[in-house]
């Protein structure tokens, strides 16, 4: 972890077995809890951002504006829509009816 960073303390609630799964997280990768518990957070954020991104542009969004929403740059976010089979000109031809329709 960078030195220059502030952390904030915080205190959560969870049951013991999702606990004890953090735990052996940590073991196996030699890291103490709270880095375990930082690492799954921030993973898992950007895979939430990326998978709401996605989601927006197939619902028409603009590929920009979906880039942005994951947090990607535009290579990076048309990587993702790649791994899903998702293709940009369908997406466009969506974006260009929802307009006409006035949504």
């Amino acid at each position: 972890m960078r030195k220059n960073k502030e952390l904030a303390r915080i205190n959560i609630l969870m049951d013991k077995e999702f606990l004890n799964k953090i735990e052996k997280f940590a073991k196996e990768r030699s890291e103490d809890r709270s880095t375990a518990i930082r690492q799954l957070i921030k993973k898992g954020l950007r895979d939430e951002r990326i998978e709401l991104a996605v989601r927006r542009f197939q619902e028409g969004a603009s590929f920009r504006k979906a880039a942005a929403i994951a947090g990607l740059e535009y290579w990076d976010f048309q990587a993702e829509l790649d791994k899903r089979g998702i293709p940009i000109m369908d997406s466009i031809t969506l974006a260009k009816r929802r307009i006409k329709a006035g949504l």
